[in-house]
């Protein structure tokens, strides 16, 4: 349940006096939690923490009200009454309800309570140093014996952990031409909350700003509204709001509160913040050793400061200036030998935000490297504009830095979060199918869209969403999206270019990397990473730039309709020709159909389409029993559906890329062979080598992977090639025209129990012109017991083969050569 309360007197003294409560599904609780994703209409942070109705110890009735804590040091009485004749009272608290010795008067600055008195509402303050957290009762006691208790009523603890912070009115917006209205109220020292708030909207780009000054400038700092992120404020007519200070706000000293028109430089509207209410706070500090790596000189943008080591993760910068004018600006590590090399890494800044720099003057930051990196493994540290690829300032990481390995850095007294209860907005959510939600933000100052999917997945498995490859039709061809998912190690996001319809594929011609396939970019704009997984559903959160400096990315266009594109699939790895392993999806195995209208407005009005219901998402189906194939010297080898759970993935304990290998129209069997004896593989797997999709050379080899001819020259002399391969010369000789055995409509393979029925029901042979790829094999006295078959091009389309020495197989005998043995027996039975 979530509750708003409005507060329209200054004092706070009469709190809520208006609470709406709305229920809402517990996704997008989860989503509100996480990530304050929809949060806008917000209550003042007054609602008291309600402690119950004095009781009196003598006449019933002589004393009444509801009592309410109304922040650490102040108490409410709602409705209170006192009557009992010939006494005068006073209020009181104590610390134990099982004994009154130490209670004490709580004054009103009026004197004694004189009966009969009554009042709708009372507010006390404490008296100094005492707060609500060391009380156990409040009441009215005598006033001549204060330990004489006339009502009273107990204070739960669970009643003193709800207490609101305290907050400071600030003081009234100015009246002006742009509709202007409101209190401002500050809670803590980054929020504030502005109650019954008016704007007009007709300014084309205004924020809440703060900055240090007699009046707003420029030099400020944009806060966030509404969703949580900076974003430039609509007509608002007596809306509750609360603001905050961006990060990149909070190191420096706040006097005013104002509504700034940044596009003209124009002042709607401010008040002036007490001096030293929020002040500077002081920098981070270490004892550590620093190393000074360098000086970033005055640079483009007004980038400087002095750079330094503190541990191999760990960077100090003092003296930092940067204005906070360019787009998409973040601090970049690099390696290589110029700053424009790759790969490179996004350094969070001082917060953990991946978000583009704010403006820094004289600062003091320390960042901490991805967990990849060290300062050992990388050569430049550079304030680097993302969407033109340039570095702003640089320096060059100096060799042989001796370090400690981690330091534990001070921070910095935690802020007391007001408890805030939020109500809900529409946001702009849309159901991509039945498992799968897509909600999103744009942040227009920035230029970037925060984008939550959440979907009805299996553990590891990806949720993948972005532009389709075609301007006027769904295509995943060409697409460009980020695909999301979770595991044990936490949660993750990339960037993924479709180039084609085929595992991704990663190969090095002559120093020309080439990436083909569903692949990772080269340059990765995804940032801002979280999530979670509750039951069945899956949600992750994440933002990039509505436009990148990335060729393959495609830009989400505002004012205009998109094709979208989505898919849901297993989480693989591929081992690359450089010899790291990287993460890859695997096949999906639910996507749109080309004929869906899948289309989106990105800068629509807010609404929320989505509903999402996920049950059964974690049934374990039982994989179809293992096929096996022997007493055969001629194996056919064509491509087929993988059957998922139910087939490779179950078969194997491994997620397949969703096609697998056929034998004798077998899935996957596990294959008997007899050394000495000679083996024919006729393939049928593809024969363009420019057409990974449908492009397989069949051979045998001793890896559980397999894709010999992508890998690294160093992992291949780590694999043992026994047929289909001459690894003298890198040439496949299992190829031959492409057969596939696929799917007559979606996927069906989850709804079958034996792979006959799957196969006979759901399944078409479809074969292209040209020849049948042919070689031999005969397994020797060095062949080891168990080798594999597989893909020479592409990783886990294969299975076992069980090598043995027992003779021949039965059907490893010719039938001419049994015919001629029986008609020999014949002649001989004739003679005698």
């Amino acid at each position: 349940v979530h509750c708003t309360c409005t507060v329209r007197d200054s004092s706070a003294a009469t709190a809520c006096v208006v609470c709406t409560h709305n229920r809402s599904r517990a996704m997008r609780w989860f989503l509100a939690v996480l990530w304050a994703v929809s949060l806008q209409s917000i209550g003042l942070c007054l609602k008291p923490s309600r402690v119950g109705q004095l009781a009196p110890t003598g006449a019933p009735g002589s004393v009444s009200g509801l009592v309410f804590l109304l922040n650490p040091t102040a108490i409410y009485i709602r409705d209170f009454s006192f009557t009992l004749a010939g006494t005068d009272g006073v209020f009181c608290a104590g610390a134990s309800t099982s004994d009154t010795s130490d209670a004490f008067e709580v004054p009103t600055g009026d004197g004694p309570l004189q009966s009969p008195f009554s009042s709708p509402d009372v507010e006390l303050a404490l008296p100094d140093g005492t707060t609500v957290a060391e009380l156990a009762w409040f009441g009215v006691c005598n006033s001549s014996q204060v330990t004489s208790v006339l009502a009273s009523v107990v204070i739960l603890p669970q009643v003193v952990s709800n207490v609101p912070c305290e907050t400071t009115f600030i003081g009234e917006l100015p009246a002006g031409s742009n509709g202007l209205a409101g209190r401002v109220y500050l809670l803590n020292r980054i929020t504030f909350a502005v109650v019954g708030f008016s704007y007009d909207g007709q300014a084309d780009d205004a924020f809440f700003w703060v900055g240090a000054g007699d009046t707003p400038s420029i030099s400020g700092y944009p806060c966030t509204y509404g969703d949580g992120i900076v974003t430039r404020l609509p007509a608002l007519e007596d809306q509750d709001v609360v603001v905050n200070i961006t990060p990149n706000g909070q190191g420096t000293e706040v006097t005013y509160f104002a509504i700034w028109c940044r596009s003209n430089n124009i002042n709607l509207g401010h008040i002036p913040v007490p001096q030293g209410l929020i002040p500077t706070p002081p920098p981070p500090t270490t004892s550590a050793p620093m190393v000074h790596l360098g000086t970033l000189v005055r640079g483009q943008h007004r980038v400087s400061g002095e750079v330094f080591a503190l541990a191999d993760r760990t960077l100090m910068l003092t003296g930092f200036n940067y204005d906070g004018t360019a787009p998409g600006a973040r601090f970049y590590a690099v390696r290589g030998s110029s700053v424009f090399a790759s790969p490179a890494w996004t350094i969070p800044d001082e917060t953990g935000s991946t978000a583009p720099l704010g403006s820094y003057t004289d600062r003091t930051l320390i960042l901490t490297l991805p967990n990849e990196i060290t300062v050992h493994t990388i050569d430049w540290f550079s304030v680097w504009c993302v969407p033109f690829r340039i570095s702003f300032e640089e320096i060059r990481i100096p060799d042989d830095i001796e370090l400690q390995s981690e330091i534990e850095i001070p921070t910095l007294e935690p802020i007391l979060t007001c408890p805030v209860l939020t109500s809900q907005i529409p946001v702009n959510c849309k159901n991509l199918n039945d498992d799968i939600t897509m909600s999103w933000v744009v942040d227009s100052t920035s230029d970037i869209i925060f984008i939550t999917l959440c979907g009805c997945v299996l553990p590891d498995h990806y949720i993948a969403f972005g532009i389709s490859g075609s301007d006027t039709s769904v295509l995943m061809f060409g697409g460009d999206v980020t695909w999301t998912w979770l595991d044990n190690e936490g949660v993750h996001a990339g960037d993924l270019h479709l180039s084609d319809y085929a595992q991704c594929l990663i190969t090095n011609n002559s120093g020309t990397v080439t990436r083909v396939g569903a692949c990772p970019d080269v340059q990765d704009d995804v940032t801002s990473v979280s999530g979670f997984r509750e039951d069945c559903t899956t949600c992750i959160k994440f933002a990039r730039p509505l436009a990148t400096s990335d060729p393959t990315d495609r830009p989400f266009l505002l004012g205009q309709e998109q094709f979208i594109i989505w898919s849901m699939g297993p989480v693989g790895t591929l081992d690359t020709f450089l010899g790291d392993t990287i993460p890859v999806p695997f096949r999906h195995f639910i996507q749109p159909s080309s004929t869906d209208d899948l289309r989106v407005n990105f800068s629509r009005s807010p609404v929320d389409e989505c509903s999402l219901q996920c049950s059964d998402c974690e049934v374990t189906l039982e994989p179809w029993p293992q096929p096996v194939l022997e007493h055969t010297t001629t194996i056919n080898c064509k491509i087929g559906q993988s059957g998922n759970e139910r087939g490779y993935a179950g078969i194997t304990g491994t997620s397949g890329w969703g096609i697998a290998w056929y034998l004798n129209s077998l899935l996957i069997p596990s294959v008997t062979v007899f050394r000495g004896v000679t083996y024919t593989f006729t393939v049928e797997g593809g024969d363009n080598p420019d057409n990974p999709s449908f492009y397989h050379p069949f051979y045998i080899t001793d890896s559980e992977r397999g894709g010999y001819l992508a890998k690294s020259p160093e992992d291949q002399e780590q694999e043992t090639v026994y047929a289909g391969i001459d690894t003298t010369r890198n040439i496949p000789l299992g190829v031959g025209r492409y057969c596939e055995y696929g799917n007559i409509a979606e996927d069906r393979s989850r709804e079958f129990t034996t792979f006959q029925e799957y196969m006979s029901t759901t399944l078409r042979l479809e074969c292209e012109e040209g020849a049948v790829g042919t070689f031999t094999w005969t397994p020797d006295d060095t062949t080891p017991d168990v080798v594999y078959y597989q893909c020479a091009t592409h990783q886990f389309l294969g299975w076992k083969m069980t090598v043995m020495d027992s003779g021949l197989p039965r059907t490893a005998v010719s039938i001419p050569f049994l015919v001629a043995c029986f008609a020999v027996i014949a002649l001989v039975v004739s003679i005698f």
